[in-house]
């Protein structure tokens, strides 16, 4: 095959593995539902993808909270809208709002919310870049839905509001050297679903862009555009530090770039060079376990040795605060 050889994105691979996957996406669990025509970061046959697939198909009847992490741009929103839309709540409303916002306003907005969200969903988006000093406000939040949900006695009450928070940053490892409170984790992450970053899901690159240049095509009344081999290459050696917003922009400029029908290389003017990862400094690495001594001595100094005031802005029991400081007076050298 030539160098300016053509083939539809969803073919780059045999003819045999795009049957393949095609079965495969169409025997998916939400196949059917028409989750991935509106949703394209479910589409594809990278192994988390179809965990995460069938995790949404089994989580979405039963949830009342749940968190979604991964990278910016990876589709998180996307994630949240399928499980609301497979939840007993899908006629309901799906309400996105900041969680800085939610955690600075809940002594003044809490009613006005819960009302807006009544028999939906409310995406609390960015819950990991809370500060502590909000996390108390949001955790006082959560458990006003989640009294407002015993009140009204069902989870499927017509009132009643799923919570999902979504965050970029990897809230297990904050909680653990003290940067997000733990029972506020807890509390959000009794069901946690993991969006993979695209670099890790290269492979479904093809179907991906074969989906975006389809809606482009659809909104424009033509007929798709093709990406060649050596495009459709490029694009899978990209790194997509944005993830899926960045493909999504990058095929929405390339088509308009293409004249014709053809998307090749020269149209792909978005892509640069990924950057080469710095590495890492020589500097000591210290254990997590030092980093976490080092943050809980640095609270309770700030706190005036008050350990009950320590062990509330901690998010951990005086019990606990007890135990590490044993354990960091134990591992103290003499």
């Amino acid at each position: 095959m030539s160098s300016n050889s053509f083939i539809p994105a969803a073919s780059f691979r045999a003819p045999e593995a795009v049957a393949q996957e095609r079965e495969s996406l169409d025997s998916s669990p939400l196949s059917g539902s028409g989750i991935e025509q509106r949703d394209p970061v479910l589409l594809g046959d990278n192994a988390a993808i179809r965990r995460l697939r069938s995790q949404i198909q089994r989580i979405a009847p039963y949830f009342r909270t749940a968190l979604i992490s991964g990278e910016s741009g990876s589709g998180k929103q996307l994630v949240g809208r399928a499980l609301h839309a497979l939840s007993p709540q899908a006629d309901g409303p799906f309400i996105v709002a900041n969680a800085t916002a939610i955690a600075e306003s809940v002594a003044n907005s809490t009613s006005a919310l819960l009302q807006s969200a009544s028999g939906g969903t409310l995406y609390l988006d960015g819950v990991g870049n809370l500060p502590l000093s909000l996390q108390t406000a949001l955790f006082r939040f959560l458990r006003i839905c989640e009294e407002r949900r015993t009140s009204l006695r069902s989870d499927n009450h017509p009132l009643a509001i799923q919570i999902l928070a979504s965050s970029d940053r990897d809230l297990r490892t904050l909680s653990a050297i003290g940067q997000f409170r733990q029972d506020l984790y807890s509390r959000l992450s009794a069901v946690e679903l993991f969006v993979p970053p695209l670099r890790q899901r290269i492979e479904d690159i093809p179907v991906l862009s074969a989906w975006l240049l389809r809606r482009l095509a659809n909104q424009s009344g033509q007929s798709p555009k093709l990406l060649t081999e050596a495009a459709l290459a490029q694009l899978q050696n990209r790194l997509w530090p944005n993830n899926l917003c960045e493909l999504e922009q990058t095929i929405s400029q390339a088509a308009a770039l293409a004249e014709g029908t053809i998307i090749e290389p020269r149209h792909l003017l978005a892509l640069v060079e990924a950057t080469v990862p710095t590495p890492l400094p020589t500097a000591r690495i210290e254990r997590l376990q030092d980093i976490i001594q080092h943050h809980v001595l640095d609270v309770l100094t700030r706190c005036g040795g008050n350990k009950l005031r320590a062990a509330e802005l901690l998010g951990i029991s005086r019990s606990t605060l007890y135990r590490m400081l044993d354990a960091s007076s134990q591992s103290t050298p003499e």
